[in-house]
């Protein structure tokens, strides 16, 4: 090993035990010690200089200096992205830091670019966690429907029940998750047939768990009762809204947000159809709960 590499590989030993030891400055300095001599130790696409630049920008982020690490982490990745072949777990993981970071900082079409650059490179590796795939397009799903491209986030959805339908067979809890994502949202976009499909598949996925998961089966019975409700199938809404809120009782002593929903809903159906004294009932009941 050359003298300079010999240095480096120093360096990053001593900056691993101050990372490790939250010493955060001391780190910093001497991460701008080793990306000099990394600059000079290695040429062209070399993943050690790569190392450096992501090293550097990961403590800048700790530090809160998101723009000093974008810088850094943005170069990393170009060196990545120019390697022959192209190490895909060194640009899953790059292109993974950069989209979480452009996501929290707001920058959604950044967020996007990386997300996606990640996806594909995630999958070319055989061990990277199903879950992680299924959250990113779950992002970037939400990102889409934000910014009103509705029709753009359906493959994302798609995607995800996909990977994990074949990673964990259909009736895995985590697949009624996604069903029920997907369900959502085809709640807001008012397909409502294509939603009840996949309430009502991810509703008995989940009753038929052991042991049952009684929050996440009043989730989807509140889910299915919003369909109803949407499409004027007052009957059938008003008896999920009721079953519902029954599961939301037996399992939390403190009302949750999610029972706050589903009272709100019902009580909004019970106005629509002329029961303003049960509605007020309903509230008053929740309220004492949410107070006792």
């Amino acid at each position: 090993m050359k003298g300079e590499e010999k240095l480096w590989a120093i360096l990053n030993e001593k900056l691993d035990n101050l990372r490790a030891t939250n010493r955060l400055p001391q780190a910093i300095r001497v991460a701008e010690t080793a990306l000099e001599v990394a600059r000079r130790a290695f040429k062209g696409n070399q993943t050690a200089l790569a190392t450096s630049f992501e090293k550097l920008g990961q403590l800048l982020e700790q530090k809160g200096d998101h723009a000093g690490a974008e810088a850094y982490l943005l170069k990393a990745h170009a060196i990545l992205e120019r390697g022959t072949p192209p190490d895909q777990r060194a640009i899953y993981r790059s292109a993974r830091r950069l989209a979480l970071l452009f996501d929290s900082l707001g920058q959604s079409e950044e967020a996007i670019d990386f997300y996606q650059k990640a996806i594909a490179a995630g999958t070319e590796v055989e061990d990277i966690p199903y879950s992680d795939i299924g959250t990113m397009l779950n992002n970037v799903a939400l990102i889409l429907r934000k910014s009103g491209r509705q029709k753009a986030a359906e493959p994302c959805y798609l995607r995800a029940l996909e990977i994990y339908e074949k990673q964990l067979g259909p009736d895995h809890a985590d697949v009624a998750s996604v069903l029920n994502n997907l369900a959502v949202f085809y709640t807001n976009e008012r397909r409502y047939t294509e939603a009840e499909k996949l309430h009502l598949r991810a509703l008995a996925i989940r009753e038929n768990l052991q042991p049952r998961p009684i929050a996440d089966i009043a989730q989807s019975k509140c889910n299915l009762a919003v369909v109803y409700h949407s499409r004027g199938d007052y009957a059938k809404a008003a008896e999920l809204y009721q079953s519902s809120l029954k599961s939301w009782e037996r399992v939390e002593d403190k009302p949750s947000k999610d029972y706050d929903i589903v009272v709100s809903n019902y009580a909004d159906l019970l106005r629509s159809l002329g029961q303003v004294r049960k509605a007020h009932q309903l509230e008053v009941r929740a309220r004492k709960k949410r107070s006792g």
